[in-house]
């Protein structure tokens, strides 16, 4: 038997569809405000090639920069695509109803009307507009089908 440490990390599942109130605010699950405990905060990127945010507990984000310590050198490249995903991103926080304000860029870049859906996708959390988001699985993902439905 294989012993993971699971120190820290929590795992995202579920989907939620929230209504943009009048000042653009979703509510952020309950069962994930749990999951974060006392940061109260969220780091939120646009994906460059999709309609979507990527969210990321605190927990998730220490542990993506302390990745990205760890690399030896960033030529300039590296250094400039860093630079573009962390300008695009925003440091969001939720209020004690549970409330969050995404920025009207991140609203943009994902399309969103009047509806969002929040995807948790186990270390992160997807957030696509409503008429956006397509739930059907790929129908040709041996991988996801091998993690998740092959046998034990």
């Amino acid at each position: 038997m294989v012993n993971i440490e699971m120190t820290n990390q929590v795992m995202l599942v579920g989907s939620f569809t929230h209504q943009l109130d009048a000042k653009r605010r979703i509510i952020f699950p309950s069962i994930w405000r749990n999951l974060a405990g006392s940061a109260q905060q969220l780091y939120a990127f646009p994906h460059p090639e999709r309609p979507c945010l990527y969210l990321y507990l605190q927990d998730e984000m220490l542990r993506r920069m302390e990745r990205l310590r760890g690399v030896d050198a960033l030529d300039g490249e590296d250094q400039q695509a860093i630079r573009s995903i962390v300008a695009g991103g925003e440091l969001l926080h939720w209020d004690v109803q549970g409330r969050v304000r995404i920025g009207d860029h991140l609203l943009r870049a994902i399309e969103a009307q009047s509806q969002v859906v929040l995807v948790g996708a186990l270390s992160r959390i997807e957030v696509w507009s409503a008429e956006r988001f397509d739930l059907a699985l790929p129908g040709s993902s041996t991988v996801a089908d091998e993690l998740f439905f092959g046998g034990y």
